[in-house]
């Protein structure tokens, strides 16, 4: 009886050795299954926060900017729209030509304006890796009642395409009448803020498109005076 016991318990043993490695060789991995819907996409995340502006940016830019529209039609026939931010100016004594201030009478009655911007860094001397592409100014305003004032743009710039094409656009003639070109236009002599939009349509005959061409500016600058006399 006892011996008997035993074998069925052998025997129980085998049996149950031999079922767990059918398992075990059944639980093998089987062929991957098809994909599942891809899950919808998350949130956006926080927008880092803005890095530190490199050196000499603060200093380039702290005269304010303008930013011109030029909008019409190359020589090929083909349109463009091209807007650019001119925020750039010089320091040192080139400071004269780009970011000033003339008060004749000391009484405001008579007052010019020079401000030049570039569209990228610069430096002092343009020949030394600066920049020439440039909008500048000229505006005369007079507040005695009897002269008419008169403002003067002079541009520098290559109107770049999305067809990788370009022309430069350079003008150095074109005087204007203020009360015809010029809008909202403000000057604070305690803080040198000038402010005005200048708009106006060149003839054909006098741009290098030989088509109309429309300049929309927006001056937001400020300008120092200097205390030498006058030139």
């Amino acid at each position: 009886m006892i011996l008997f016991m035993k074998q069925f318990i052998k025997l129980g043993l085998i049996f149950t050795i031999a079922t767990s490695g059918i398992i075990f060789t059944a639980c093998e991995d089987g062929e991957p299954g098809v994909a599942g819907t891809q899950g919808e996409k998350g949130d956006t995340g926080d927008t880092g926060e803005n890095g530190e502006n490199g050196v000499g940016y603060n200093e380039a830019t702290q005269y304010g900017n303008i930013v011109v529209q030029y909008k019409g039609t190359r020589v090929d026939n083909a349109p463009f729209d091209k807007t650019i931010n001119f925020r750039y100016s010089v320091s040192g004594p080139d400071i004269e030509s780009t970011s000033t201030v003339w008060d004749y009478n000391n009484d405001e009655t008579d007052l010019e304006f020079n401000i030049k911007r570039y569209s990228s860094v610069v430096t002092s001397d343009n020949s030394e890796g600066g920049s020439n592409s440039s909008v500048n100014f000229n505006l005369r305003q007079f507040n005695d009642g009897e002269r008419e004032s008169y403002i003067s743009i002079y541009n520098n710039v290559a109107i770049i395409s999305d067809d990788f094409k370009f022309f430069v656009l350079y003008s150095n003639d074109n005087q204007f009448s203020i009360s015809e070109t010029v809008s909202d236009y403000s000057f604070n002599s305690a803080t040198g803020e000038l402010k005005f939009k200048f708009q106006v349509t060149l003839p054909a005959g006098e741009n290098p498109t030989n088509h109309e061409l429309k300049i929309t500016a927006d001056v937001n600058v400020k300008v120092i005076e200097s205390v030498d006399t006058p030139k």
